[in-house]
């Protein structure tokens, strides 16, 4: 009995290496961080799913052209860090990641068009162009050292640096962490 479970556990994990093997290199890549959509030059993935984008549709982001990132797509891109302090915090967070503007000309969006910054929980910001001149926007994909996660405030946090001052909620209420699509417009 045991010396034919031992060969049924060997045939299933030969088996499991043949279908590994034999994955494309799409299926076994590291996954998407963040999401462009919208009115964008470049895309690198399929139009809009709709079983395979099961979440995009929950959050009705359906599109014909998309760009994403892996946490190593958005690494490779020039870093930037910002200090931030916000009423309540028990400390200034240091966070990292690619400025808005790398992530929007990685994927082909005009310099002037209007972002909105979509979180997994639906909540949403915009950006106009104007606004995002008057502050350095980054896109953190770490925040003191170490990266961030969902159920925290990854995958990703946008945020700005506060210049060494305490904001007050409403500044915060623009920082958008879990952000996981940006809509250009």
């Amino acid at each position: 009995m045991q010396r034919q479970v031992v060969s049924l556990l060997a045939r299933m994990v030969f088996a499991l290496a043949v279908i590994v093997a034999g994955q494309s290199p799409a299926i076994a890549a590291e996954p998407a961080q963040l999401t462009i959509i919208g009115k964008i030059e470049n895309s690198n993935r399929s139009d809009f799913d709709e079983f395979s984008d099961a979440f995009f549709g929950f959050r009705e982001k359906e599109f014909t052209k998309a760009f994403f990132f892996t946490y190593s797509d958005l690494a490779a891109l020039p870093q930037v860090t910002v200090n931030a302090r916000a009423e309540k915090w028990p400390a200034t967070v240091s966070a990292t990641g690619p400025s808005v503007e790398e992530v929007m000309k990685a994927a082909g969006a005009a310099p002037e068009a209007k972002l909105a910054f979509v979180a997994l929980d639906g909540y949403t910001i915009e950006l106009e162009a104007e606004d995002r001149r008057a502050q350095h926007w980054v896109l953190a994909i770490s925040s003191n050292g170490k990266p961030l996660g969902i159920g925290g405030r990854g995958p990703v946090w946008l945020l700005h640096d506060t210049a060494g001052k305490t904001v007050d909620t409403d500044v915060e209420g623009r920082w958008v962490w879990s952000v996981f699509v940006i809509e250009v417009d």
